[in-house]
């Protein structure tokens, strides 16, 4: 009998210190689980407060802008109107946009204002002028207009065409071939010029670059109008 109690005492102790050992681990996963919480709350409040305590704003996005590529025609070439000569961009005879052989600076500075107008120095078979520079969209020259002057009155002597977007009536520029220019203009001789190889228009007082790159200069000086392979392209066009 004494054996019996014994036992039964042992197992009730046992029993007590299971249960004692089940709610200190309740206990603890409960504590663990409110921490948790606690930490999860505050990160919350940090990630949606600056330091001082306000609501940061949303970064601005900032538009994407497009560039144009460097030396890509410019688009005031649509549509040419004698009204702004920004958006004059024809090429004849004499005159090249609202730019003219003969005209003074004086009144080159009133049709293009000054802002549009760039002095440079340009030098030319060893000799540096003053010279200009018309300036079309974003700054690019379109033009480089030349002078001559006799005291303090100058006067434009030539012009040189740098924005292929310039055109004559019938489509002749720079990117056009020779075939275009002599069905277009009277081509009286080609020769080595100062910028390079010229097809020259005497009556129209035009000469026009051309990209010899195929032909070895050592028989430019020998070449004429005939010569010269219809599909070379325009690289460049001065009026003087």
């Amino acid at each position: 009998m004494k054996k019996t109690i014994l036992l039964f005492g042992t197992l009730l102790a046992l029993a007590s210190c299971k249960q004692d050992a089940s709610n200190a681990q309740d206990n603890n996963e409960t504590q663990l689980e409110e921490a948790a919480g606690d930490v999860s709350t505050e990160a919350g409040e940090a990630a949606t407060q600056s330091p001082d305590g306000a609501t940061p704003a949303p970064a601005a996005s900032e538009p994407m802008t497009e560039e144009p590529l460097p030396g890509a025609p410019s688009t005031a070439s649509t549509p040419p109107s004698a009204a702004n000569p920004l958006f004059n961009l024809t090429l004849q005879s004499g005159q090249a946009g609202r730019v003219k052989i003969g005209m003074s600076i004086d009144e080159l500075k009133k049709v293009y204002g000054e802002t549009k107008l760039r002095s440079i120095e340009h030098s030319i078979e060893g000799n540096t002028t003053a010279a200009y520079e018309v300036l079309g969209e974003r700054h690019r020259p379109d033009l480089r207009v030349e002078q001559e002057c006799a005291g303090t009155a100058c006067k434009v002597s030539r012009i040189t065409v740098l924005n292929p977007a310039f055109k004559s009536q019938s489509g002749v520029g720079i990117g056009s071939t020779f075939r275009d220019v002599k069905e277009n203009f009277k081509i009286t001789s080609v020769a080595p010029g100062e910028i390079g190889f010229v097809a020259i228009s005497e009556d129209a007082k035009i000469s026009f670059v051309l990209d010899m790159r195929g032909i070895p200069s050592q028989r430019w000086a020998k070449l004429k109008v005939n010569d010269v392979p219809n599909s070379t392209l325009v690289s460049g066009v001065m009026l003087y």
